[in-house]
């Protein structure tokens, strides 16, 4: 896949699930909604924050690294990063929705997704050192 096929896909995917979210959020009524409805709308959002922050951050490194990278370790550190940032704003919008977001919950969640990149760079790292 080239880069252009897939930053097109990967526009027109995010479009679909902004789409997806922008119908649920204005047609269906929270208080009556059954779970899937929920899951649905969770998916969806995370889909298409996943893709918006993976094709904003793909940019935003080609054009403030300028070529330190390959490009294709660009795109893929963008899409980890997008995951992981979707990830943490799900979960804190899902504790959010039941009472449950505190300080120290969030904290607790950003600490792990953290550690969980650490842990990505330093196998990179280590994947260097050995080749």
């Amino acid at each position: 896949m080239t880069l252009r096929q897939y930053l097109i896909l990967m526009t027109a995917g995010t479009a679909l699930s902004w789409i997806a979210v922008g119908l649920i959020v204005a047609t269906v009524d929270p208080d009556k909604a059954p779970f899937v409805v929920f899951a649905v709308f969770y998916a969806s959002m995370f889909l298409a924050l996943t893709g918006t922050f993976s094709v904003v951050g793909f940019l935003l490194r080609i054009v403030l690294l300028r070529q330190q990278l390959v490009i294709s370790r660009h795109v893929a550190v963008s899409f980890r990063q997008s995951l992981l940032l979707a990830v943490l704003l799900i979960i804190v919008m899902y504790l959010a929705s039941r009472s449950l977001l505190n300080w120290w919950n969030a904290l607790t969640v950003v600490a792990g997704l953290t550690i969980f990149e650490f842990f990505f760079i330093s196998a990179k790292n280590t994947d260097n050192r050995r080749g």
